[in-house]
């Protein structure tokens, strides 16, 4: 049995914000527009984080804010996490995308990482954790080999599975805690003050075997929608808490991998 840990990162304009009849995200106070400095000090703190540890990440970048950022990923892997932030499923916007608006923003997202980075992703996370079979069957036309969009049960085995279109499912785990609440793997109730980082560590050790998924949001490491813009101080805490984390689990034996080297 093998345990093995992706650390994974959206890569997102600042504090995205869903508004009904807009497919796009904003930003808060930018009088609808979008900006992207907390993203970008964001990554660039996790990549210090993990040239520190030796550990590789995968980054899913939103393609307008891959444009608007200057980061060096390195040998770190950058996925697809759409053009805008777009609410793909149209649950929030009320907006249906046409296939072929589908296709432009998948297309234009793998072109403008494969320039930015000089590699093709063969990753995809949706905005907002919403996707649907119409989107998983589009997403192998662009060289998509795996999606990591949806949530599984925590249990002692977390495998990847294959999907219908046959790219393969890297699923984020949720569980219900001690308290009786619904705990996902993403990071950002720990960024907003909310659970711990032990809480985190105590969730992965359930899994004997397979691989386990964190997540968490670029500009989470820098700002949080209750408390705005984070001091130093704040900041340096997330940083610890990041470490913590990564560093606890390699000392109990996961081995940290980049999502399209887990067997995809």
């Amino acid at each position: 049995m093998t345990r093995e840990l992706c650390f994974t990162v959206d890569v997102d304009r600042d504090v995205n914000e869903r508004i009904p009849g807009r497919t796009d995200a904003v930003s808060p106070n930018t009088g609808g527009k979008a900006r992207f400095t907390s993203s970008e000090a964001g990554v660039n703190m996790v990549l210090e984080l993990l040239d520190s540890i030796g550990a590789k990440a995968t980054f899913f970048a939103e393609a307008r804010t891959l444009r608007n950022i200057d980061v060096h990923f390195g040998k770190n892997e950058v996925a697809m996490h759409g053009l805008d932030h777009e609410d793909m499923t149209g649950e929030v916007s009320g907006i249906t995308l046409t296939d072929d608006e589908m296709r432009n923003i998948m297309r234009t997202s793998a072109d403008t990482i494969r320039d930015v980075t000089g590699s093709s992703p063969k990753g995809f996370r949706a905005p907002y954790m919403r996707i649907d079979e119409r989107i998983v069957n589009i997403l192998p036309e662009f060289g998509i080999r795996y999606d990591s969009s949806m949530y599984a049960d925590l249990g002692s085995s977390m495998r990847p599975y294959r999907l219908n279109s046959g790219i393969t499912e890297i699923p984020v785990p949720v569980r219900v805690d001690g308290n009786g609440k619904r705990m996902a793997a993403y990071l950002w109730p720990m960024h907003e003050g909310i659970r711990k980082f032990s809480e985190y560590i105590e969730m992965a050790n359930v899994m004997e075997d397979g691989v386990f998924v964190i997540a968490t949001h670029s500009w989470h490491m820098t700002e949080s929608r209750s408390d705005g813009i984070f001091d130093n101080a704040r900041r340096e805490k997330n940083l610890r808490d990041v470490r913590e984390i990564l560093t606890s689990l390699l000392d109990d034996g996961f081995k940290m991998a980049r999502m399209s080297d887990v067997g995809v």
